[in-house]
């Protein structure tokens, strides 16, 4: 299971330099979306089978219904065991995994080019014929509880999971794609069947590859491993709608024994991908947040006073309201000093904007990264698929350069003035509470603006 949290991914999008060939867009089998990025360097092939209906669409109770589904079909399909499934593979040199995000589930996978057949019929298999047994949906669902109890080991994982609850709150984007052992307890295999059944109808289906194939040959395969694809019902491609608004903020205390550090995460909801103001926004947060060691978090907080290794400030793009998301950690007694370093700078961002001469700086310096940061077909695939969920331009990720380029100054300081929101804003900690406590009380803080939550409360 890979559930995405968008971790590490904070001021870059995916994209790819202008001197990539663009991809081939068709018509698939019952009314599904092709996408094929010929490349033959290398005799592989990378695929992707995403559909449009991520964690987010789960009802309300069935958090993780839909990671549930999808982890349970790749598990057993078309009367193939699990292990069956690994071995043909393996055979194939070939892998499949599950990735669950709020707008998608993709199954991503590659194989040798000489084995893409029979390797789309496997994925037909899990696509189509998926099993659905009673004692793999029983284990699967023990398994998935497993890595929730992993999860709690380690705490940037964790305060992400924390975060996004209190940024979103009562919102789809807000409700963990792995689910809880509360949601998991309600789900049946029937309502993983129908889950799964809806999620990956043909009008839902994005059929991506990258690689040593051709758009007729992909298409070709696609058509015979897939004849017998149901159309079904498109899933709502509409933004989501935006959650309620931060009003101030308030720090939500995840309460871990023995903590020596402190994980940091502030934010709030801003724009969706495809609005205009989205790239102004990532040309912002590259020279406020990004991973640069010029960025202003990582220079005044690392640099400049050695809190922290590093700090981070970007969006988390999303189809509906993405996040602005901070992230840094610290020892437990300098959280407070950080904490209050990040605020001010953040303020500091909303109130003067960035000098156009910083701007120019970063524009170059995004753009001379695409090409090393895109230069796996993988990637390039991945970012294709993304900018289609997410409802971009068709060419989005092939003049993505020339887009970042064309960002003016005015451009960014307008997108600033609008959805930058210093006052208001959801702010997350793991940490030790009754050490953590007496500090940030020590440094002024009011004791009635902390929410202490305990860690294993999910």
């Amino acid at each position: 299971m890979r559930i995405d949290v968008h971790i590490g991914t904070f001021a870059l999008i995916s994209a790819l330099s202008t001197s990539a060939a663009a991809a081939t867009r068709a018509n698939g089998p019952a009314g599904s979306t092709i996408l094929v990025d010929e490349s033959h360097a290398v005799p592989l092939v990378h695929v992707e089978v995403a559909s449009r209906s991520g964690s987010a669409g789960d009802p309300r109770g069935q958090e993780g219904l839909v990671n549930l589904a999808a982890e349970l079909a790749r598990r057993g399909a078309a009367g193939r065991s699990r292990e069956a499934l690994d071995e043909a593979l393996d055979t194939l040199g070939g892998r499949i995994d599950v990735l669950v995000e709020p707008d998608a589930v993709r199954l991503v996978g590659h194989v040798l080019a000489r084995n893409l057949d029979p390797f789309l019929k496997l994925l037909a298999d899990i696509v189509l014929r998926p099993d659905f047994k009673s004692a793999e949906f029983n284990r699967t669902r023990r398994e998935i509880l497993a890595q929730l109890d992993e999860l709690r080991n380690d705490d940037r994982s964790l305060c992400a999971r924390f975060f996004d609850r209190r940024l979103y709150g009562d919102h789809p984007y807000g409700r963990a794609a792995d689910g809880t052992a509360r949601s998991l307890a309600r789900i049946t295999r029937q309502n993983a069947q129908e889950r799964f059944r809806a999620a990956f109808a043909g009008k839902n289906l994005i059929f991506a590859a990258a690689g040593d194939v051709t758009p007729e040959a992909f298409r070709a395969s696609l058509d015979q491993a897939f004849a017998a694809l149901r159309p079904g019902t498109r899933a709502s491609t509409d933004p989501v709608r935006p959650p309620a608004p931060q009003d101030g903020w308030r720090i939500q205390l995840v309460d871990k024994p023995d903590r020596q550090q402190t994980q940091i995460m502030i934010g709030h909801a801003t724009v969706p991908a495809a609005h205009p103001d989205y790239l102004p926004l990532t040309l912002a947060f590259a020279a406020f947040g990004g991973r640069g060691m010029k960025a202003t978090l990582m220079d005044e907080v690392r640099t400049k006073r050695g809190l922290a290794y590093g700090a981070y400030m970007g969006i988390v793009p999303r189809r509906g309201p993405s996040a602005v998301r901070g992230w840094v950690f610290t020892g437990a007694d300098r959280t407070a000093t950080t904490l209050k370093l990040m605020l001010r700078l953040y303020r500091q961002l909303m109130k003067n904007g960035i000098p156009a001469e910083r701007l120019r700086f970063f524009q170059s310096f995004l753009a001379g990264t695409y090409a090393s940061e895109m230069d796996a077909p993988e990637r390039r695939l991945a970012a294709r698929v993304s900018a289609e969920i997410d409802g971009l331009p068709e060419d989005f990720v092939d003049t993505y350069v020339d887009r970042i380029k064309a960002v003016t100054p005015e451009q960014v300081s307008a997108a600033i003035k609008a959805h930058v929101k210093a006052g208001d804003l959801a702010i997350t900690m793991v940490a030790t509470a009754d050490t953590l406590m007496k500090l940030l009380i020590k440094s002024g803080l009011e004791p009635g603006n902390v929410d202490i939550i305990k860690y294993d409360a999910y």
